[in-house]
């Protein structure tokens, strides 16, 4: 793959001494999400034995276009400073080339302290603050992809911000969540659809009370088929492209979680979180298959789009408005 093909070169520059799991660290949640894309250079992968490692760095940084990825901690600071150390003669080969066409030196802080003390000639560069990513242990891969396309800095932050956001949303939807947690298990031989509770013995899966009161579901519950008969707690799934038929089951399983939400507003959020189930995850379990359904899988599907992100943020403001303080 050429250069061009891969949309350009990218120089990791960093300095976590000789530690296998940092450098590892790299791999995982840098190089992975950057080298499908790009000619990708960091000394673990690219410096061999024998091998000179400012001549092999010159080289690389000879390449166009090149993004040069500083990974700013306290290390990265503190060996900046030591005169012949290998990150002292690297900054001083990006210093003759930062300026060139073709050419970007992004400073990525990555702990508190490091952008007010910058090396030469990273100083009064516009640099990109991971410190809200990284103390919450949230991977940066995304983050950095983008940064790579040349996404603007309001796209990038924009990005950041939405990850937070979700950050956040999860962790509260699992303080909620696991007050009471649950998990719903198909069987498919019979297509009972039981749950299973840390609180109770388990119970096969029924229409709530405000189901059946609902013009949208009441005349179907009472129907008895072999793979959907509601009221002996049998539901029908299958892997299809239309999940209409699956409604039903997505909308009382989502129920089950927020038991006590049944006024109309909420019944709308209960449909629009099964709808949007339906046609996301319970679609795409086979008929003759087990599925379980739990919490996790309940945040994880509706926080992942901006409809599902925003009906989930409604049922939590309702399900914690009626909790007890």
């Amino acid at each position: 793959m050429t250069e061009a093909d891969n949309h350009g070169s990218i120089f990791i520059s960093y300095a976590w001494g000789e530690s296998f799991e940092n450098k590892e660290w790299i791999r995982r949640h840098i190089v992975s999400y950057l080298d499908w894309n790009h000619d990708v250079f960091w000394d673990r992968d690219n410096i061999g034995y024998g091998e000179l490692p400012d001549v092999v760095i010159s080289k690389q940084l000879a390449k166009r276009p090149l993004t040069v990825l500083c990974l700013c901690d306290l290390d990265y600071l503190q060996s900046a400073k030591k005169e012949g150390s290998g990150l002292s003669r690297e900054l001083q080969m990006l210093a003759e080339i930062i300026d060139q066409p073709g050419v970007r030196v992004i400073p990525l802080i990555l702990e508190s302290g490091c952008a007010g003390h910058l090396p030469d000639p990273l100083i009064n560069r516009i640099y990109l603050n991971l410190q809200p990513l990284m103390q919450r242990k949230i991977d940066i891969g995304m983050t950095l992809a983008d940064l790579a396309e040349g996404c603007s800095q309001a796209v990038v932050q924009s990005g950041i911000n939405k990850t937070l956001a979700a950050f956040k949303l999860r962790e509260r939807a699992n303080t909620y969540l696991r007050k009471n947690p649950i998990t719903l298990w198909g069987n498919p031989q019979n297509h009972e659809v039981t749950v299973y509770s840390e609180e109770a013995a388990p119970y096969l899966l029924k229409p709530p009370k405000w189901m059946w009161e609902s013009d949208r579901w009441n005349y179907m519950l009472n129907d008895d088929g072999p793979t959907f008969c509601p009221t002996k707690g049998i539901w029908h799934w299958e892997y299809c492209a239309i999940s209409l038929e699956i409604r039903p089951l997505s909308t009382a399983a989502v129920s089950t979680f927020f038991p006590q939400l049944t006024s109309e507003d909420e019944q709308g959020l209960l449909n629009a979180a099964g709808i949007l189930l339906a046609s996301k995850l319970f679609n795409t379990f086979k008929i003759n298959e087990i599925f379980t359904f739990s919490a996790e899988d309940l945040t994880t599907y509706l926080i992942n789009s901006e409809e599902g992100f925003h009906i989930l943020e409604r049922l939590l403001d309702a399900a914690e408005a009626l909790s007890p303080a």
